[in-house]
């Protein structure tokens, strides 16, 4: 009997607070509609801290009803004066009534960012919601591509890109082409211990595929640092002879001390680069695969293949163009077949 009494309670609870703030809503609409208040916060927003003492024990109950109401707002405001005044403050409601939702961070971030281009509100966000969701992959992605896109002007902006992805990747969860930006980012702005220490907190997982390829990537990342350092030889071996060395073995180097443990090989591009076969076809690989999926993607949307590998960008069908990794080799696209090879520059 108790506990039935307790179960009607509850529901009873449930229903008043619903009800209640439908009919708050309601009305505050209804005020809106009639009159133009310079405090919208008032006539949209429930007090958060008074918000609480209503929820009965309801929090995350309360905080799916307001982030409804939060993309109600964020459509009416796209239709109409797209200010998106008072969106944080909605957000931060929300999340403050359930810390754990994650959907909350990850699109609000992109509304503050992309909607009110306040990339300060949505990294603030983000922050917030990493603390409170710290094995999710797309939190810290988001993180790393306001840096990418919303602050790209800005100083160290791909450097902290690099790191907020080296972050979504750790979590061994990340789609593969994050995997594939965050190493790009770090190894650009020499940030191999972020790398590392990525790859390595992977081992501790208990799927041996992720340990596997965790095993493969450190070794990948030691023969990176090799390139890097025979890179600096290469450079000062030119200051002092005005010209590159033809092999490796003109800076000192012995055939066993440069050995790939992955069976690959190491070269001098023109560039003056020490570049890495194994390396080098990994990432030819990812490459052509991503640019061959835009493709079909694009033949699904248009019923054509696209003239040109750029259409794929002026189409929004890819969001970025994989370049080919060897320095004296390009793409070589036929529009008519769809059909992706190489060819020497």
């Amino acid at each position: 009997m108790f506990k039935t009494y307790f179960v009607r309670n509850k529901v009873f609870h449930l229903f008043l607070i619903i009800t209640l703030l439908v009919l708050i809503i309601c009305v505050q609409y209804r005020i809106a509609s009639f009159s133009k208040v310079q405090s919208k916060e008032l006539l949209y927003l429930p007090n958060e801290k008074l918000l609480r003492y209503f929820t009965a024990g309801l929090d995350t109950v309360i905080a799916d009803f307001l982030w409804i109401h939060c993309l109600l707002y964020v459509g009416a405001e796209i239709h109409g004066d797209f200010s998106f005044e008072w969106l944080e403050k909605m957000l931060n409601a929300v999340v403050q009534l359930d810390p754990y939702f994650r959907e909350v961070y990850r699109f609000g971030s992109v509304f503050l960012s992309s909607l009110r281009a306040d990339s300060d509100a949505a990294l603030k966000l983000l922050h917030r919601g990493i603390y409170y969701r710290p094995e999710t992959w797309d939190l810290p992605y988001e993180a790393g591509m306001i840096y990418l896109l919303n602050r790209a002007n800005e100083p160290n902006s791909k450097k902290l890109a690099g790191m907020y992805l080296a972050m979504s990747s750790a979590t061994g969860k990340a789609p593969q082409f994050i995997v594939d930006l965050a190493e790009k980012l770090n190894y650009e702005h020499d940030l191999i211990e972020i790398e590392r220490d990525m790859w390595s907190n992977l081992l501790k997982s208990e799927d041996k595929l992720l340990r596997d390829l965790a095993e493969r990537k450190l070794l990948m990342v030691e023969i990176k640092q090799i390139c890097r350092e025979l890179t600096s030889r290469v450079q000062k071996y030119r200051e002092t002879n005005n010209k590159l060395p033809e092999k490796l073995e003109e800076i000192g180097l012995s055939t066993d001390s440069i050995r790939d443990p992955l069976g690959g090989r190491f070269f001098i591009s023109k560039s003056g680069k020490v570049e890495n076969t194994t390396i080098l076809d990994e990432q030819l690989e990812r490459n052509k695969h991503l640019l061959e999926n835009g493709i079909k993607l694009y033949y699904e949307r248009f019923g054509a293949y696209p003239p040109n590998l750029q259409e794929l960008l002026n189409k929004n069908v890819m969001t970025f163009l994989p370049q080919h990794p060897y320095e004296d080799r390009e793409w070589d696209y036929n529009p008519e077949t769809g059909t992706l090879n190489e060819r020497q520059k």
